[in-house]
């Protein structure tokens, strides 16, 4: 007769020998790989999650803006043909004519090979020679004809002696639409002339121009000579902490 189990006393699971759980070698096995399972997932859910997000752009601070701006502003008025044109406090302004009006080195040329150099002769020469043999600087042309539209007074101021002076004030003013009052020789200095002029601004090649500019309060813009002027002397362009018109020469 085989043995009899009460409900009291019910038989021992498989599972268990003496009261403890029976280890049959694989459960914490198991248990270890669903613990790296949820582990995995967490780490899963965290990366997607993060990639998914729409990246926040970084803070710029304001200090950087300003001077990105400030750097633009500069920027805008490198490219302009002279600072000179969007300065409100400038309304008379003065131009130099040799190496900045003109290219009138041909003039001179004449003049060295038929006269006496600075004689008066020689400057009759000269000044009746540029509407024959000298060009008019491109880009110097161009400002004045913007101050011109902004209203501004233009004078034209030379160190030439006067002799023979009228043939060049009928050629600048015919092709430059300028009064012929407004064409002015100044042999002995142009310092106290713009001052006298209240000229605001004032274009020329030279050094002993942007000296001038300084000394009377006008700002001094430096037109460039060109290389193959025939007056090399006073020429240095930024000396004087001046401004230098781009591509001028």
């Amino acid at each position: 007769m085989g043995k009899v189990f009460n409900k009291t006393n019910p038989p021992l699971s498989p599972f268990f020998k003496g009261g403890c759980k029976r280890d049959f070698g694989w459960g914490d096995a198991v248990m270890k790989k669903l613990k790296l399972f949820a582990i995995l997932l967490l780490l899963t859910t965290v990366f997607y999650g993060c990639a998914g997000a729409p990246a926040k752009a970084p803070d710029v601070p304001k200090a950087a803006l300003l001077s990105k701006a400030s750097d633009s502003s500069k920027a805008a008025t490198r490219k302009e043909l002279s600072p000179a044109l969007s300065n409100p406090s400038v309304h008379e302004v003065g131009f130099d004519i040799d190496d900045t009006i003109l290219f009138s080195s041909p003039a001179f040329d004449k003049a060295y090979a038929g006269a006496e150099p600075y004689t008066e002769d020689f400057w009759k020469i000269v000044n009746a020679s540029d509407g024959k043999v000298s060009h008019f600087k491109k880009k110097t042309v161009e400002i004045l004809k913007a101050h011109q539209k902004k209203g501004h007074k233009i004078y034209l101021i030379t160190s030439r002696n006067p002799a023979g002076g009228e043939a060049l004030k009928k050629f600048l003013a015919g092709r430059l639409v300028i009064p012929e009052e407004n064409i002015l020789f100044s042999p002995s200095g142009k310092t106290e002339l713009i001052k006298e002029l209240g000229i605001d601004a004032f274009y020329g090649d030279s050094d002993s121009d942007m000296r001038c500019a300084n000394e009377a309060g006008a700002m001094p813009l430096r037109i460039k000579r060109s290389p193959e002027s025939g007056y090399k002397a006073s020429y240095n362009p930024g000396c004087l902490d001046e401004y230098i018109i781009p591509d001028s020469e």
